[in-house]
C-alpha cells in the first residue's frame, strides 16, 4: 500500500524556521519566536500554525503566504486542513475572527522531544538559510558620521512608531546578528538596511502574526447540527464522565459522536415537539449519517422508537440492558451493520513488509469521496498489556487502518489516552552498502564482527601442481573462517580449493542479495530464520496483527537478536522491533545512510 509521503516542495522565506528543526547556525540568534502546535493525522505529526483569519482572507492565499504549496501537494494538505479544522464547514467561506490550524509540514517527533508534545516554540528566520533568503531584500550600507539606526529604518519603513517601523527593525536585527545593542554603530561600519520591497511579498505578513488563542474551544470545538427545526441537544461537558458507559466505548470504536445528555427534540406540526431524554434513551450518530438509537425499555418507548425511524433517514434501533458486558453491546450494535462488516482480517504490502490485520470486526470506514478508502479494526482486548503499541497503532493509521482497542470490563474508552507515548525512530540503525556484492559482503561481514581481508594469499594443490592464488578472506575471534569469490575461480579450482581444507563461497553478479545473505549466515554457522514474522500485540495470532519482513534474523550467541531487513522499514516498524531488543540492520542501494522512514 503508497505510504510515500508528498512534503513541501517549494518553501518561502516564513517557512525556513523548519530547517530549524534540524540545524540551526549558532551564527544567528532568533529576534521572534513563534508558537506552533503538532497535531495527530493519520498516523502523522503535523506542525501546525496556529492563525486568526482576517478580512479577505482565503485558503489558498494562507497557505501561500504559510509554505507556498505546490500544486502537487496542494490537494493532500486542502484535505489535512479539513480534518484539523472540522469546524470550518466550507472552506472557501472562512470568516474574520475564525481560529484555525494551518498544515504546513510532516514532521517526526525526534527534533521536538525536549518540547511540549503539542505546542512547539521556534526561533523564526534563526536559520542557516536566513542570510540567502533575505539577502536580495536588504542591501550593504557604511555608517557615516551622525547616522543612527531608528532614523536608518524610518527612512525606509515609515516614521517612528508606525507598525512598518516596527517590523523594519526586527528585520534589521535579524539581518545584523552582532549587532548586539542598536545604539552602538561606528562610523565606517558595514551594515545591512532591509528593502522596503519585502513588503510586497505575500508572506510577508505572516513573519509577524500573533499566535491565535487555541486554549480557546468556542470556536473551533465541535459543531452538531441536529435535523431541520430541531433544538441542538445538550451535550456533556465532561468527557470523562461521559466515557463511563459501555455505550460511549462502541461510540469511541466506531468514531461516532454520542448524545448521552440533555433533550432531543423531535418537531410535530400543530402539536407540541416531541421530547426525548438522552440519559434515558441515548444515540450515537456515525460518520456517514447513520444513527443507533438505544431505548431504555423498548416496550414502553415505542412512540419514541416510532419518532426516530419517522425522522431519521437510517437509524438502527438496539436494545440494552444496564448489565450488558461491553462485548454484548458490541455484538447488538455491530449485529446490524452486517452489510458494512467485511471480514476479521484484512492483508496489506508496504514496501514489500506484508501485513496481516486480524480484529474481531472489521468495517469500512465511511470518508468523504476524494479520500482514500480506510478500515476500522476494533478488537476486544482482556486488559492494557494485551494492547498493540502506539508504533505499530500509527503506522497502521499510515496504511489506512484505524486500530481500535476496548478493554473488556469496567475499564473506560478515556483511558485509551494513556498508552505510551510515541518515542520516535531509534538511531543505531546499521545501514549495509548494497551498491554492488562487493560493497554488501564487506559491511554485512562487519557488522557480524567479522574481519574481512580482501586479495588475502591462499595456497592450495591443482592437479598435484602447488599454486598461489589471491582470494578474499573472512574470519572471526571464534575461528571460523571461510573464503569469498566473486568469479575470479573457475571449473576445478574451487574443488581443489575445498579439498585443501578451504571453506570457499561463491557470489555470481547475477545472485540477489538474499541468496547471497543466507550462504553467508550458513557459512557463518549461526541460526536464522528467513523472512520472519512478529506478532505486534502480546496476546494470541487469532486477533492480532503480524508483520512479515522481508529478510533474516539472526539468532547468534555472541550478539543481540538482529534482523538483517531487505528492505526499507518505516518508523513505527523500527522502534517496535527496537523496543522488542531486535537490533536492526538494513540494505541501501547507495553510500549515504537510508532513511527508515519510507515516505
Amino acid at each position: 500500500m503508497k505510504t510515500q509521503d508528498v512534503c513541501l516542495t517549494s518553501v518561502c522565506c516564513s517557512i525556513l524556521i523548519l530547517a530549524c528543526l534540524i540545524v540551526i547556525r549558532p551564527a544567528y540568534c532568533a529576534f521572534i519566536n513563534k508558537n506552533y502546535v503538532v497535531r495527530y493525522d493519520r498516523g502523522r505529526d503535523i506542525l501546525c500554525d496556529p492563525y486568526v483569519v482576517k478580512k479577505n482572507d482565503w485558503i489558498f492565499k494562507l497557505f501561500r503566504q504559510k509554505g507556498e504549496i505546490s500544486h502537487k501537494d496542494y490537494p493532500e494538505f486542502l484535505r489535512i486542513f479539513k480534518r484539523l479544522n472540522p469546524h470550518v464547514q466550507d472552506v472557501d467561506r472562512i470568516r474574520p475572527g475564525q481560529q484555525i490550524l494551518i498544515p504546513l509540514k510532516k514532521v517526526t517527533r525526534d527534533p521536538l522531544s525536549e518540547q511540549s508534545p503539542e505546542i512547539v516554540t521556534i526561533p523564526f528566520l534563526a536559520d542557516s538559510r536566513m542570510s540567502e533568503a533575505l539577502e536580495k531584500y536588504s542591501s550593504p550600507y557604511r555608517v557615516q558620521k551622525g547616522d543612527f539606526i531608528s532614523m536608518l529604518i524610518s527612512k525606509q519603513f515609515e516614521g517612528y512608531g508606525t507598525q512598518a517601523y516596527e517590523q523594519g527593525m526586527k528585520l534589521f536585527r535579524v539581518m545584523n546578528p552582532k549587532i548586539k545593542n542598536l545604539n552602538h554603530i561606528y562610523v565606517g561600519q558595514v551594515i545591512r538596511i532591509p528593502d522596503p520591497k519585502i513588503q510586497s511579498q505575500p508572506w510577508y505578513p505572516s513573519l509577524f502574526d500573533p499566535p491565535a488563542q487555541h486554549g480557546k474551544t468556542a470556536d473551533i470545538g465541535p459543531l452538531i447540527i441536529a435535523d431541520q427545526k430541531t433544538p441542538l441537544p445538550t451535550l456533556a461537558k465532561d468527557t470523562e464522565k461521559q466515557t463511563e458507559s459501555p455505550l460511549s466505548e462502541v461510540a469511541w470504536a466506531l468514531d461516532a459522536k454520542f448524545f448521552n445528555k440533555g433533550v432531543y427534540y423531535f418537531p410535530r406540526l400543530g402539536w407540541e415537539d416531541a421530547k426525548v431524554d438522552l440519559s434515558r434513551s441515548p444515540f450515537m450518530e456515525l460518520r456517514d449519517g447513520t444513527r443507533v438509537f438505544f431505548p431504555m425499555n423498548a416496550d414502553h418507548q415505542a412512540s419514541e422508537i416510532k419518532m426516530a425511524e419517522s425522522f431519521w433517514k437510517d437509524v438502527h434501533i438496539v436494545t440494552t440492558g444496564p448489565g450488558d458486558s461491553v462485548e454484548q453491546i458490541f455484538d447488538a450494535v455491530l449485529g446490524g451493520f452486517e452489510n458494512k462488516i467485511l471480514k476479521n482480517r484484512l492483508s496489506i504490502s508496504d514496501h514489500g513488509v506484508e501485513i496481516d490485520v486480524r480484529g474481531m470486526w472489521i468495517m469500512e470506514r465511511p470518508e468523504p469521496s476524494e479520500e482514500e478508502k480506510r478500515y476500522l479494526c476494533i478488537t476486544l482486548i482482556d486488559g492494557q498489556k494485551e494492547r498493540t503499541p502506539t508504533s505499530i497503532v500509527r503506522y497502521l493509521d499510515q496504511n489506512n487502518i484505524v486500530v481500535k482497542e476496548v478493554v473488556k470490563g469496567r475499564i473506560s474508552a478515556a483511558q485509551e489516552s494513556k498508552t505510551p507515548p510515541y518515542k520516535g525512530t531509534p538511531k543505531d540503525i546499521r545501514t549495509l552498502n548494497a551498491s554492488n556484492h562487493k560493497m554488501f559482503v564487506s559491511d554485512f561481514l562487519g557488522a557480524m564482527g567479522y574481519r574481512y581481508q580482501p586479495n588475502e594469499t591462499i595456497s592450495f594443490e591443482y592437479a598435484g601442481i602447488p599454486i598461489e592464488a589471491a582470494s578474499n578472506l573472512a574470519t572471526h575471534d571464534s575461528g571460523t573462517s571461510f573464503l569469498i569469490d566473486f568469479g575470479e575461480f573457475y571449473g576445478d579450482a574451487v574443488n581443489a580449493i575445498k579439498k585443501s581444507g578451504h571453506n570457499i563461497i561463491q557470489i555470481k553478479d547475477s545472485e540477489p542479495l538474499d541468496a547471497i545473505s543466507a550462504r553467508l549466515l550458513a557459512a557463518m554457522g549461526v541460526s536464522f530464520t528467513e523472512n520472519p514474522s512478529f506478532l505486534a500485540a502480546k496476546r494470541s495470532a487469532g486477533h492480532n496483527t503480524t508483520l512479515t519482513i522481508p529478510g533474516f534474523l539472526i539468532d547468534e550467541a555472541h550478539m543481540p537478536e538482529t534482523l538483517l531487513a531487505m528492505v526499507p522499514l518505516h518508523d513505527g516498524v523500527v522502534e517496535f522491533l527496537a523496543n522488542n531488543g531486535i537490533k536492526i540492520m538494513m540494505v541501501t542501494l547507495n553510500d549515504h545512510r537510508m532513511d527508515p522512514t519510507p515516505f
